[in-house]
């Protein structure tokens, strides 16, 4: 027997339809119908889904010389965490929560320097402020602002614990909760196309006021205030993309969509232990010219550079666990 013909028999026995058995799985009904009548063949993440709602072997759905069913030992689904709508709500509540804590400590990091520039260009053009001073003033206002967002950073990771199952891929969404994230999702979705556009477009506009001021040769101190205006922009470009970015994030979590999907998972995890050295290693490059060059109107060169690099690599490691599969 086929595997088509053993997932509509198991299926039929077990009194569902194609649409309860796609809830179960996290998929569209049209991909059940495929798969019974053979027009597809599930991935293997889905076999392994299959074997566990149905409390089969792998081997029973995949050798086709198997007639029998063979039940396995243990069901593993019972050590997944049944997600309940109220569940779902506070998730999601917590995680809108924890997006705009970070936003703002994300924020802060950007906003740092901007008091060290703009009182080094002061100091620079001898408006009342002397160049020891404005440096002092201006480096314990990053390690303030710093030390804010490292703590804010440390506190909101810490609620959001008591959900990482849900991080871990652990957990099943009760009958009928899918159909209504679907549809909460689909409200929301205009909110996040029009916070993203809004967000990118100020980082991408940030630099066209320092542009100008260059191209019409303004004085120093008016290019110095364009910087922390650029600084500015970003800062709040950034905060719009990241909100509407972590409520988005917790609705493909709950439902196994966008980044997410087993494929996205895999990635993912190769490109945070990177992202654990690389993002270290920019700010040690940022900090260290800036500190000994003290061109902070320049460095900030910085980040756009490496989050381009950053972007490339990503999309590389996504490609090849794409071309894996």
């Amino acid at each position: 027997m086929i595997l088509a013909d053993k997932i509509l028999e198991l299926r039929k026995s077990n009194g569902w339809s194609q649409e309860e058995l796609a809830e179960k799985l996290n998929v569209s009904r049209q991909s059940v119908s495929k798969w019974e009548s053979a027009a597809a063949i599930p991935d293997m993440n889905r076999i392994l889904e299959l074997s566990k709602v149905f409390g089969l072997t792998t081997d029973y759905l995949l050798k086709d010389e198997m007639e029998s069913a063979t039940y396995s030992e243990t069901d593993e689904s019972d050590n997944y965490v049944k997600v309940s709508l109220q569940t779902a709500n506070e998730f999601i509540k917590d995680k809108a929560i924890h997006g705009k804590w970070t936003s703002r400590g994300v924020v802060l990091c950007i906003l740092s320097p901007a008091l060290l520039i703009l009182l080094i260009g002061l100091a620079d053009n001898n408006m009342g402020i002397g160049e020891s001073l404005a440096i002092g003033l201006g480096i314990a206002a990053i390690l303030i602002m710093v030390s804010i967002a490292v703590g804010i950073f440390i506190i909101t990771s810490s609620k959001m614990e008591q959900y990482k199952y849900l991080d871990d891929n652990e957990f099943e969404l009760e009958y009928g909760l899918q159909g209504i994230l679907n549809e909460r999702k689909e409200r929301f979705k205009p909110k996040y196309v029009q916070n993203t556009a809004i967000g990118v477009i100020l980082c991408i506009l940030a630099a066209l006021p320092l542009i100008m001021a260059g191209v019409m040769e303004a004085p120093e101190i008016i290019v110095i205030g364009f910087v922390v205006l650029l600084l500015v922009l970003i800062a709040i470009g950034v905060y719009l993309l990241i909100n509407a970015g972590t409520v988005k994030n917790s609705y493909d979590l709950l439902l196994g969509e966008g980044e997410y999907t087993p494929e996205e998972r895999e990635s993912a995890k190769k490109v945070e232990k990177i992202a654990s050295i690389y993002w270290p290693a920019a700010t040690a490059i940022y900090l260290g010219w800036s500190f000994v060059t003290s061109d902070w109107h320049i460095t900030w060169i910085v980040w756009p550079i490496a989050g381009a690099l950053f972007g490339g690599v990503t999309a590389v490691i996504g490609e090849s666990v794409k071309d894996r599969k």
